[in-house]
């Protein structure tokens, strides 16, 4: 597409950003966010797989999902899906017409303010203050339903980070529990912009963001009102929803709070079907396999950025360990995973998994996942 102010990439996001209208200190600008064909894990930045992977997925999923979260009073900054032909539809309509799904998403675009990395330490004192009050939260949002195994809390738990009673959960909670529905979802904290993603108190993330007490609360509320409809509808598709993350535009209009990036897609949640788990986890999972020894590079260089005050984690990798791919059949087999669990969650088949085949939409999902892990047993 053509006539983008300026292209926007992050090294760790799978989006690139075609800014249409930029956005002044006091309101929103225009932007696409396009879903490329790569993946990132353990915050070491994109990477291409042997199969490229098919990321309409995330974007079809992330328009009806703010479709579904505005017909029920949840405003974000989603505007609806652009084609191929540069024409703006919603998910709707692709879902009922039977169209492409494409890859680019049209959004209301805030600033971003970057913390600073001064003297060994992040610097967020531009953040509620100054003449900018149209911007992106540097903090996400997490709402947790249960804590599996691969969460990060447990090796946090171990680390002696955190406490389940920080949490507001009993002392004999264990890997794979469901948190009571008195307190589900649970909420955590973390930072955005930097290198590595660091987990805060909810004390420290609101001083980080320097909000007040009842705006931090708002945006609270407002985590956790769309993270029970998404677990709601997940239940009624046939998933389960174990955890999940919002990222906040704040601005001085009403309304003030707006849901940012993506809502509950194959890329942000851990979901699972039938007990087995249909997510980017299953990429990391595979990744760690193949690389325990990149896997474990990556995580001594981030003990050591924060133990030296280095700003960026990757400057301190050993360059000599290298990254294995998993196998192309694994990426083609994550492909139809992703695109039989986006069918059957918005309840059509826009994506043709078995051509020719006249299976239902849950006999579809059941056959990939068959078919997906036995690619994982190889």
């Amino acid at each position: 597409m053509t006539g983008y102010l300026s292209i926007v990439e992050k090294a760790t996001s799978v989006k690139r950003i075609g800014v249409l209208q930029s956005p002044t200190a006091n309101s929103l600008g225009i932007a696409d966010f396009t879903y490329r064909p790569v993946f990132s894990v353990f915050d070491f930045g994109t990477i291409v797989p042997p199969v490229l992977l098919d990321n309409s997925t995330v974007s079809l999923m992330a328009g009806f999902n703010f479709e579904l979260l505005r017909e029920r009073g949840i405003d974000s900054h989603y505007y609806g899906l652009i084609t191929d032909k540069e024409k703006r539809v919603s998910a709707k309509e692709i879902i009922l017409h039977r169209l492409d799904p494409p890859r680019t998403m049209r959004v209301k675009y805030a600033n971003r303010l970057m913390p600073e990395f001064r003297d060994g330490k992040w610097d967020y004192s531009m953040f509620g203050k100054g003449d900018i009050t149209c911007y992106i939260q540097p903090i996400e949002f997490i709402s947790r339903n249960s804590l599996p195994e691969s969460s990060s809390v447990w090796k946090r738990i171990k680390r002696g980070e955190i406490s389940l009673e920080d949490l507001g959960l009993p002392s004999d909670f264990k890997v794979g529990d469901n948190v009571s529905e008195s307190l589900a979802p649970i909420l955590d904290y973390s930072t955005k912009f930097e290198p590595d993603d660091r987990y805060l108190s909810p004390k420290k993330a609101k001083e980080l963001m320097g909000v007040s007490d009842g705006v931090f609360e708002d945006i609270n509320e407002i985590t956790r009102a769309a993270s029970r409809i998404m677990t709601d509808y997940a239940a009624s598709r046939g998933f389960k929803r174990e955890d999940g993350k919002v990222e906040i535009i704040s601005q001085n209009i009403s309304p003030e709070i707006l849901l940012a990036d993506a809502v509950c897609t194959w890329h942000e949640d851990r979901l699972t079907f039938g007990g087995i788990g249909i997510s980017k986890q299953r990429i990391r999972d595979q990744v760690k396999v193949l690389n325990p020894q990149w896997y474990g590079e990556i995580e001594r260089a981030k003990q050591e950025a924060v133990d030296r005050g280095i700003e960026d984690f990757r400057t301190l990798m050993n360059p000599s360990i290298t990254y294995v791919s998993p196998s192309p059949e694994f990426f083609e087999a994550i492909n139809n995973l992703f695109r039989a669990g986006t069918n059957q969650w918005v309840g059509s088949k826009v994506y043709d998994v078995y051509p020719g085949q006249n299976n239902s939409l849950v006999s579809d999902l059941e056959k990939t996942v068959e078919k997906f892990q036995e690619v994982i047993r190889r």
